[in-house]
């Protein structure tokens, strides 16, 4: 592949952010428009959905476009935001309207905020590391890099790790019990750090510390648009966001079993190998060559056709709030065949264990 050629497959990661426009441009229009955010997500299920699989390596210049991408998303998602408060406090708007605010807000800010941070959160530079936090305190989850960058990382599809779902597992409490993992991972890790340079939690140079500054700040500004009257409202919202958070991380390791201390291999993550799901997350639905080298950026990850495969994030997404449909038409078939061909025996112990306890036999 040419230069030239290279460089022309920059647009397909603005998908992100044309989405968060679309969105913007619905806030602006106000009333039913809002909803407009929600609809261009049903719009890229049905499109992913449709689009043939995507095996391909796309090599793209790393640099120029491809890392302002990254940060050009959260400006978007803090217009977003910020507009969201602006309506509640100066629109008469109805449930109807509050709604579609919400899950626009909450779709978008999954799709256009989550990836690039996860970019961002696995590289070595400061600032890359500074902007991750600051996408992250949007969502409240400041110091999160650190339960997946040193927890998940490390724990991935094994009993220790909380962002591995269980079979059987229902991606509502799912969301949840992970949240929770990951930010108790994150404060442990951290606590860690600071007694071994003999530092208190709530010194200035922790992340502890500063992550309640920059959540003060954040809520402050926020707030000081929406007014204190917003609370049960943006309460709601983030209610509904980290279940979406916790439905687009259900699908990537659900169900797959690995030991204690065992080498991390492909077969310990789904791929999802689809046109929007690839531009859209980054390259991240190439999940089992992120695992095997997590500081390599999204530009040169290879697909791995050979490893285990689910359908379109989106799909899988939406799949994973009908639990039988996931189960019976999606993951189980995918499962069975991994324990059969894809798990070593010790591993397919565990899995016929899980299979029990999940209540599948």
């Amino acid at each position: 592949m040419t230069e030239t050629n290279k460089k022309l497959a920059a647009p397909r990661y603005f998908a992100g952010s044309f989405m968060l426009l679309i969105g913007v441009l619905g806030f602006y229009l106000e009333g039913l428009w809002v909803w407009l955010g929600t609809a261009g997500f049903i719009l890229l299920v049905l499109l992913d959905v449709g689009l043939p699989r995507d095996e391909k390596l796309h090599p793209v210049v790393s640099g120029g476009l491809q890392h302002i991408v990254l940060y050009f998303q959260f400006p978007l998602i803090v217009t977003l935001w910020l507009m969201f408060a602006n309506l509640l406090n100066n629109t008469d708007m109805s449930v109807i309207e509050i709604s579609g605010c919400i899950l626009s807000l909450a779709f978008l800010s999954a799709l256009g905020g989550l990836p690039p941070a996860h970019e961002l959160m696995h590289r070595f530079g400061g600032f890359d590391r500074f902007y991750c936090t600051l996408y992250l305190t949007v969502f409240l989850l400041p110091m999160n890099d650190l339960g997946h960058v040193k927890g998940h990382h490390l724990k991935v599809a094994t009993s220790e790790d909380s962002d591995t779902p269980r079979r059987g597992e229902w991606v509502y409490t799912f969301a949840f019990r992970s949240l929770l993992g990951q930010m108790m991972d994150s404060f442990e890790i951290e606590k860690e750090r600071l007694r071994k340079n003999k530092k208190s939690l709530w010194s200035p140079q922790g992340r502890f510390f500063q992550s309640v500054v920059l959540i003060t700040i954040w809520l402050s500004v926020w707030f000081s648009v929406a007014g204190l009257q917003a609370l049960p409202v943006y309460v709601l919202t983030m209610i509904v966001f980290y279940l979406v958070l916790g439905g687009f991380n259900y699908t990537q390791h659900y169900g797959l079993i690995r030991e204690i201390d065992a080498p991390i291999e492909p077969r310990h993550s789904w791929n999802q190998l689809k046109p929007l799901s690839r531009s859209l997350s980054f390259e991240i639905s190439n999940h089992s060559e992120h695992h095997l080298k997590p500081t390599r950026y999204y530009t040169d990850l290879k697909p791995f056709p050979d490893a285990p495969q689910l359908p379109s994030i989106a799909l899988c997404f939406v799949c994973a709030f009908v639990p039988p449909i996931w189960e019976s038409k999606i993951v189980k078939p995918q499962l069975a065949l991994w324990d059969e061909q894809m798990a070593n025996e010790a591993e397919q112990e565990l899995a016929r264990q899980a299979n029990i306890k999940a209540g599948w036999v």
